[in-house]
């Protein structure tokens, strides 16, 4: 299955790389192609195509038993012969940039960057790449507009929120401290004698939320399944409440009936 994998990924890698050497073969009869950037399209050209042989070969020779046969070199394994293909492709780039430099001064482009942004869109000449360059702005102005608007839809739509979850208790506890362990702890401390919760999976032991203070952010959690001794000895189911701030979980008062 690795050398599968192995096997595929080279070929593909070296698929990719013999396209982008013919494309730089292709673009020696392009426009403003002169010696200094022939020369360096066909270095690029053979860089690439190069390091596109090197590796369908080498997915090829994966397999043990032919690698063993035509290249029994040591130095040469998974760990070189990337190393060798990244090279060559640097190689081909650095050529690459070199003849859009010397083909964007010849056309008269402002530098080899806009050259190739050129090139990518088909273009030749400066009157088709100012129109066109023209036109990206155009859209790139359009969709700052658009990016702003839903930003600013975004920004309202989540004060809205805020402001609804601001009114209600438990929205707003649960987005900051619920204090339900922190009440769960305190209801627990404040009584006497033996306590037990009765509480379960479709019961909490808190039921409810209020408002204790809004503008101080204070709650309180009512519950009522719990059960708590008495001096005799007995259990009874006791209702209870925990007031708590809801910024920081500390909790202010427990109330146990």
């Amino acid at each position: 299955m690795k050398k599968v994998a192995v096997l595929g990924g080279y070929a593909i890698w070296g698929i990719f790389l013999c396209l982008a050497a013919l494309e730089k073969f292709g673009d020696i009869f392009a426009a403003g192609t002169g010696f200094w950037s022939v020369v360096m399209l066909l270095i690029a050209g053979i860089c690439q195509l190069g390091a596109g042989i090197i590796a369908i070969g080498w997915a090829v020779l994966t397999f043990g038993t032919l690698k063993a046969k035509y290249l029994p070199y040591k130095f040469i394994n998974h760990y070189t012969i990337p190393v060798l293909i990244v090279l060559l492709a640097i190689v081909a780039s650095i050529a690459r940039s070199s003849s859009d430099e010397s083909r964007a001064e010849k056309l008269g482009f402002k530098d080899g960057k806009e050259f190739a942004i050129a090139r990518e869109n088909n273009i030749t000449n400066i009157a088709d790449y100012a129109k066109f360059a023209e036109e990206q702005r155009i859209k790139a102005e359009e969709k700052a507009a658009q990016d702003a608007v839903l930003a600013a839809e975004k920004e309202q739509k989540e004060k809205q929120e805020k402001a609804k979850c601001f009114e209600d208790a438990y929205c707003y506890a649960s987005k900051h401290e619920g204090g339900d362990y922190a009440c769960k702890i305190a209801v627990e401390k404040s009584v006497r004698y033996q306590f037990k919760w009765t509480d379960g999976i479709t019961q909490p032991k808190f039921s409810s939320y209020g408002w204790y203070d809004k503008n101080r952010k204070l709650f309180t959690l009512y519950g009522h399944r719990a059960q708590a001794q008495n001096g005799f000895g007995a259990f009874k189911n006791v209702e209870y409440s925990c007031t708590f701030n809801a910024n920081t979980g500390e909790v202010l008062s427990v109330n146990i009936q």
